[in-house]
């Protein structure tokens, strides 16, 4: 029953038929499958890409339901790269899907990374140890990398090309010393106006120091740093 050039025949306009046969034999990584990493998978299943590798050592939970394509009463308990993998696999049959279920680390980020044509950040905002692990090994691997976060209605879009500005002479992590000037120098990189921090309805429910600030409101807690 399915059939791939009709599966994503309706792509065609927005990218040749030359291109569409690129992205079948394409393989992208996703570090996270929550609120960025699970739209990106299925919006890049439904684009026609062929090959994914997909992190994630969290499970869903009911909190999740707001925001992130693989949550649902279904799911509740079940691990997120997992789920994932089986949305990929519905939406295109053949696909070739990697899991790795205990997150990415020093261990096994070279597996993580092996054949990859594209890295998707799609890790929570606070894994910053973890984000500076993939995108050194990206760096040094010529694998380019894009960052597209969401902030409030709109997205921070970066991309690191090879042989272009690396992430660390865009960010510059290592200017700070402590871990949260760190993370305030990433959410610097990524809303340098902080155009977001104006439209929050209810800003006391933001929290970095707890980490619990959620994408479209960092901006209002940096402001009180």
């Amino acid at each position: 029953m399915f059939n791939y050039n009709d599966a994503f025949s309706r792509n065609i306009g927005w990218i040749t038929e030359e291109e569409q046969e690129v992205l079948r034999t394409k393989r992208v990584a996703m570090a996270g499958a929550g609120g960025v990493g699970s739209e990106h998978t299925v919006t890049l299943a439904r684009l026609g890409v062929g090959k994914f590798n997909i992190s994630d050592f969290d499970e869903y939970e009911v909190h999740n339901f707001n925001r992130q394509a693989g949550a649902f009463m279904s799911t509740i308990n079940r691990p997120k790269c997992e789920v994932m993998a089986e949305i990929t696999k519905d939406i295109n049959p053949e696909a070739d899907v990697r899991v790795f279920p205990e997150g990415i680390f020093e261990h096994n980020v070279d597996e993580f990374l092996e054949g990859v044509d594209l890295y998707v950040d799609s890790l929570d905002f606070f894994a910053l140890s973890a984000r500076k692990l993939v995108f050194r090994k990206c760096q040094e691997k010529g694998i380019p990398v894009i960052t597209a976060a969401p902030l409030g209605m709109g997205t921070a879009f970066l991309c690191f090309m090879p042989g272009g500005m690396s992430y660390e002479e865009y960010f510059r992590f290592e200017d700070k010393q402590t871990e949260d000037e760190q993370l305030i120098q990433f959410l610097i990189g990524l809303s340098p106006s902080m155009l977001q921090r104006d439209y929050l309805v209810v800003p006391e429910k933001a929290d970095f120091n707890a980490k619990k600030a959620h994408p479209f409101r960092w901006g209002l807690n940096f402001v009180e740093l």
